[in-house]
C-alpha cells in the first residue's frame, strides 16, 4: 500500500515539474514552484527527491524511457528491416519533438543541464545502439542484408547511432533540412543499399 502511494506522489512530482521545466526552464523553476503546483509542502518534494536536479533527472529519464518505448514499438512492426530503419529513425525524431524537456537538451538549449543527464544520454544510447544492432542481424537473418556484415556488429551499431543522432541534431538546430521525413527516407535508402546483399 505504501509502495503504491509513493509511486503516486513520484508520478505527481514529476508531472508537474515536467510542466514547469517546459514552460519557465530548469533554472528558473525552483522547489518551490514545483510544490506549489503539487500543493503540497517542500519537505515532500524532498523526502523523495534530494534535489530539483534530481527531480529534472527523473523527468529526462521518464522522456527517454517514453521515446524508447515508442520507437521500439515502431520498429517491432515494421516486417523489413530497411522498414525498421525507416520507423526507428522517423519515430524518435516525432517523439523527441513532442516532448519538450528532452527536445531543449537534443538541441543544446539546456547546456547547463548537460552535467545532470550525461549519465542518463549514456544508458539512452546502449539502448538504441541495442536496437539497431537487433536490426541488422534481423536484415542479415532474413537475406536483407549482406552476411559478410555479421562481422562488423560490434561496431556497426555504434557508427550508425552517431550518424543519425548527428542528422538529427542538425534537423532541430538548423532549417537546411526543409522536408527532414522525404529527406532522411532518402538517406536511409543510400545507407541501405552499403547493407544490401550486392
Amino acid at each position: 500500500m505504501t509502495i503504491a502511494k509513493d509511486d503516486i506522489i513520484k508520478e505527481e512530482i514529476l508531472k508537474e515539474a515536467q510542466k514547469l521545466f517546459r514552460q519557465y526552464g530548469v533554472k528558473k523553476t525552483t522547489m518551490e514552484d514545483i510544490s506549489k503546483a503539487m500543493g503540497k509542502g517542500k519537505s515532500t518534494l524532498y523526502y523523495y527527491y534530494g534535489s530539483k536536479e534530481a527531480i529534472f533527472d527523473a523527468v529526462i529519464l521518464k522522456e527517454m524511457g517514453e521515446v524508447f518505448d515508442c520507437v521500439k514499438q515502431a520498429v517491432s512492426k515494421a516486417t523489413s528491416a530497411e522498414e525498421k530503419f525507416k520507423a526507428f529513425t522517423l519515430t524518435k525524431i516525432r517523439a523527441v519533438q513532442k516532448r519538450a524537456n528532452l527536445y531543449k537538451i537534443v538541441t543544446g538549449e539546456q547546456k547547463d543541464t548537460m552535467r545532470c543527464i550525461k549519465h542518463l544520454n549514456t544508458e539512452y544510447n546502449t539502448h538504441e545502439t541495442q536496437l539497431i544492432k537487433e536490426i541488422l542481424s534481423f536484415g542479415i537473418a532474413n537475406g536483407e542484408f549482406a552476411k559478410h556484415i555479421k562481422k562488423e556488429l560490434d561496431i556497426l551499431p555504434s557508427v550508425i547511432a552517431s550518424s543519425l543522432r548527428g542528422l538529427e541534431r542538425d534537423i532541430f538546430t538548423t532549417t537546411k533540412y526543409a522536408k527532414f521525413e522525404s529527406r532522411i527516407e532518402s538517406i536511409l535508402g543510400i545507407m541501405m543499399r552499403g547493407l544490401k546483399v550486392n
